[in-house]
């Protein structure tokens, strides 16, 4: 079965990670466009080539997965930064119209994003502007809508003047402009739903929060979506980075008649309840979404599950991983119970012989690191099927949640040695990238960037390739270690690793067995 994918930009995780579950699959060919049209940052996707591509492509599919920001905008970024007119943004729009005339049965699971908003100054993946005015902006537009809400006080309303006069008017009306467009494109990508060009839309939410831009324009596509009566076929729900993952998990549910029943173990009895940070609702309610969007069932009892989905967060709140020593207080351990939580893991593993994902979420952008050594020295890691703890809690829910569904049909490939390594590999990378790299290391090369290379994270220019061989050494000598430590299978090995961009904050890092 093919299924052509187009990604939201060409990042591993929305290039890489998709096309490596399908390779655990015994049915799904993905077919990704060649990489050197996806673009680079702010230089957007080739996206006339790209539809060539599709063209030539999609008559041989049963199925395509396709970015709307990509096949409009040019990626993710170019959706934030973007100056094309609302013309051009309806002719791309119709080529999808086109694309179900040509191939009419073709089945087109589509992705369009509510575009955040960043509340900080920094024009790393948004307009320069932002490196002056980026807070100001987010901070007027949370105004904005506690203004249309009827909750904005006396003296929220004389900040909120104050921030119109201050940020200059033609960076007010370049952005708001822009916004004004991508909510159009938003509505006729829910149009193509009723139309039947689309067979699903999910619509992610980018780091988002209970008020701003982007929760007024989710509050606008709920109610777009309300009055087309599409409500069963669209997705709108926190995330972005790993929702062609979860789709392409759909489809294979689908393609494989399989309703995987997933049980849900959290390892604070609050954490259900806890809004993480770039969210805009509690984490519980944000994973039935991911598991109702990837054909699966919220399951209840552990016994009738079909694999477990195991979220070690805390019942306080969500800290950054790299402030984790000075933000995890006596609250968020208190609130905690790691122990019997990975005990519970090795229980479950043991006695049900199921599936299991462990999300390490207590951290955003890395992994907790007493959580990691506990479950180290506990020697779990090796025997439970996915791992994940990058960016944000729900992109690492949504790519664990999708390895899970698919390991679990195969029962984790015990009579499969192929994939059982391919399932192995895939899930080293992510202990790798998540906690070596982005937890352990980032910290450590954080306080010498200045000093050997004056350079920063997300500035690397021509010190990329130190910096990368720096990182690739120093995650060598740590694999190493850990493959004599705790792995029986000595002859897993580093085939890649380079960073996404031009910052070492996005890591690609791939892993394969040296037998296959």
């Amino acid at each position: 079965m093919k299924v052509l994918y187009i990604p939201l930009d060409d990042r591993a995780c929305n290039y890489r990670f998709p096309y490596d579950l399908s390779k655990l699959t015994d049915n799904i060919e993905l077919l990704r466009p060649p990489y050197e049209l996806m673009g680079f940052l702010k230089q957007g996707a080739d996206v006339q080539k790209i539809w060539e591509w599709i063209f030539q492509n999609a008559v041989d599919c049963e199925y395509a997965v396709l970015s709307v920001d990509t096949l409009v905008y040019g990626n993710l970024v170019n959706s934030r930064i973007h100056n094309l007119t609302i013309d051009i943004c309806m002719e791309r729009i119709n080529k999808f119209r086109e694309l179900k005339e040509r191939v009419p049965g073709i089945k087109i699971h589509a992705f369009n994003l509510v575009a955040r908003v960043a509340a900080y100054n920094n024009s790393f993946e948004d307009p320069m502007y932002w490196d002056t005015y980026g807070y100001d902006i987010w901070r007027y537009t949370c105004l904005l809508d506690r203004e249309s809400r009827g909750e904005i006080s006396e003296k929220e309303r004389e900040e909120k003047n104050k921030l119109k006069n201050s940020i200059p008017k033609e960076i007010i009306t370049d952005f708001f402009g822009r916004r004004d467009i991508d909510r159009e494109v938003n509505k006729k990508s829910a149009l193509l739903v009723k139309e039947g060009v689309f067979d699903t839309l999910n619509i992610p939410k980018d780091d988002n929060g209970e008020y701003g831009m982007s929760a007024m324009d989710s509050q606008v596509m709920q109610k777009e979506v309300e009055r087309l009566g599409i409500s069963n076929r669209v997705y709108i729900y926190p995330g972005t980075d790993e929702v062609a993952c979860n789709i392409l998990a759909r489809i294979f549910c689908e393609s494989k008649a399989y309703l995987p029943r997933v049980y849900v173990r959290y390892s604070a009895s609050n954490a259900p309840f806890v809004v993480p940070k770039y969210e805009d609702r509690v984490l519980n309610e944000s994973i039935k979404w991911q598991i109702h969007s990837a054909g699966g069932i919220f399951e209840e009892c552990a016994e009738f599950s079909d694999c477990m989905l195991a979220v070690n967060m805390s019942g306080t709140k969500q800290v950054e991983a790299s402030r984790q020593k000075e933000d995890i207080d006596s609250a968020f351990r208190a609130s905690i119970n790691i122990n019997e939580f990975l005990n519970y893991i090795k229980f479950y593993r043991n006695t049900m012989n199921k599936s299991v994902g462990i999300a390490e979420v207590s951290c955003c952008n890395g992994c907790e690191n007493s959580f990691m050594e506990m479950m180290m020295q506990l020697d779990l890691f090796p025997h439970i099927t996915a791992f994940g703890g990058w960016n944000t809690a729900q992109n690492t829910i949504g790519v664990v949640l999708a390895h899970i569904i698919i390991a679990s049909f195969y029962k984790d490939y015990k009579n499969n040695r192929e994939s059982y390594l391919k399932n192995e590999s895939f899930k080293l990378g992510f202990l790798l990238s998540d906690w070596v790299c982005q937890t352990l290391l980032q910290d450590k090369v954080s306080k010498e960037m200045n000093s050997l290379w004056q350079s920063d994270l997300y500035h690397l220019k021509e010190n990329r390739v130190k910096v990368r061989d720096w990182y690739r050494n120093e995650l060598e000598i740590w694999f190493n270690k850990f493959l004599n430590r705790y792995s029986k299978n000595k002859t897993f090995a580093i085939k890649e690793f380079d960073f996404d961009w031009d910052s070492a904050y996005f890591y690609n890092v791939v892993v394969a067995n040296n037998t296959l």
